[in-house]
């Protein structure tokens, strides 16, 4: 396993269920070290952890330290440069590294999400220049990563595995060993094809998240709650398939994957305005929920002092520590920019490092809590004391219906 990140550590789960023996690869170190660390603190990283302390996966920082391998898996960073444009470095160098020590009949797999013609454009060339056949002497092909952090019910054995190859055989060979480690496989002609459905699948979500945003933004300004109006339409019985509102998506799937389309279209000169309006939108969001935070401000904070401001989680999702795009920082910054003092809660996440400062998770409690002008929730951990929310009286603006939460409170 080439990268130890989310996905990496979820497919060394699975495999080493599977039986088989695994080694991973991470050059953070680190990650390297919190990883190998005798520690008993529950986070993120729990599972993995006890598994490399239990020798069901070995480590090592370098490719070439790495023990021969049957089955190479590849599932590095694919971030948005500086520029919010693909960066499929990390990409290329793996495929470099690996093109140089992998054996004959080893099969190769590409798990990075990028936009359709990474896998034979991009990874696979480093392959063909080492001299290496597809479908002869090495079986490379393209599986894309659909982990779901945190999510119990559907896991990397249980979610349906896309598969793809630069050959028939390549496909068929990457097909059969995740059969082995996964519930259902689903064979695609191309990996140009898997690609996009990955891409697809995500920027569906993005425009859909997007539109309920605006949707918020329009029932907030006319007094309606729009989670009430959501559920209410989720009792049709078909066509219906809203998805809940919140400070904006994070991760980092669902906003970059859409970067990454919405670019690669640019690059084969297709217009697409939809997406490219549901990207854009999605970046301003927190920008929208600033303002709110500044009229709720205008009406409560001193005047002969900075404002302060609690954001309540800065995960992108609930019940994780992944700050990973998360909308909570970004609020957090644009805050900032605007001279307001801001702090955060969050459970999952002790410490923060911002551009203008490091950061601690601060206490939530019925005093510390109406220490602040205003409270925003930007995500709904279920560890969060909501009690505390629930007599408090400092102004809360709620992105993410945390209300639901603290209304089940006897």
């Amino acid at each position: 396993m080439i990268g130890l990140g989310y996905v990496g550590a979820e497919v060394c789960l699975a495999a080493a269920a599977a039986g088989h023996r695994v080694a991973a690869i991470e050059n953070d170190a680190v990650r390297l070290g919190e990883l190998r660390a005798d520690t008993h603190k529950a986070d993120n990283w729990t599972k993995i952890r006890r598994a490399i302390a239990d020798r069901q996966v070995d480590v090592c920082d370098t490719i070439e330290a790495a023990p021969p391998a049957d089955v190479w898996i590849v599932a590095v960073a694919t971030p948005l440069d500086a520029d919010r444009h693909p960066d499929t470095s990390h990409i290329e160098a793996a495929a470099r590294a690996l093109a140089r020590v992998v054996t004959p009949h080893a099969v190769v797999i590409l798990e990075s999400t990028s936009y359709p013609g990474t896998t034979e454009r991009i990874f696979l060339p480093p392959f063909l220049q080492q001299g290496w056949t597809p479908g002869v002497d090495l079986f490379v092909g393209y599986s894309p990563e659909r982990i779901d952090p945190g999510n119990r019910e559907w896991t990397m054995q249980t979610i349906p595995k896309l598969v793809s190859g630069c050959t028939e055989k390549c496909a068929k060979t990457i097909a059969d060993f995740y059969r082995t480690v996964v519930d259902s496989v689903h064979p695609m002609s191309s990996t140009a094809a898997a690609e996009m459905a990955k891409l697809l699948e995500n920027s569906w979500r993005l425009i859909n998240i997007t539109f309920a945003n605006e949707n918020e933004t329009l029932c907030t300004a006319l007094g309606l709650d729009a989670w009430e109006i959501g559920e209410a339409c989720r009792t049709k019985p078909f066509g219906y398939h809203g998805l809940n509102p919140g400070p904006g998506a994070g991760g980092h799937c669902i906003p970059v994957d859409a970067a990454y389309l919405s670019h690669f279209a640019r690059s084969v000169d297709v217009s697409t305005p939809v997406l490219d309006t549901a990207v854009q939108a999605n970046t301003e969001r927190p920008a929208v929920i600033a303002r709110r935070v500044r009229d709720v401000l205008a009406d409560t904070a001193a005047a002969d002092r900075p404002a302060r401001v609690l954001v309540v989680g800065v995960a992108y999702k609930s019940d994780i520590g992944d700050t990973r795009e998360s909308a909570g920082i970004a609020l957090m910054r644009v805050l900032h920019q605007a001279g307001t003092e801001v702090e955060y809660h969050d459970p999952h996440v002790p410490t923060l490092r911002l551009p203008h400062g490091g950061f601690r998770s601060v206490p939530l409690t019925a005093g510390t809590a109406e220490e602040y002008d205003c409270i925003v929730v930007t995500t709904a951990h279920a560890a969060v004391d909501w009690e505390v929310l629930k007599y408090c009286t400092t102004a809360l603006i709620d992105t993410c219906n945390a209300a639901a939460l603290i209304a089940r409170l006897a």
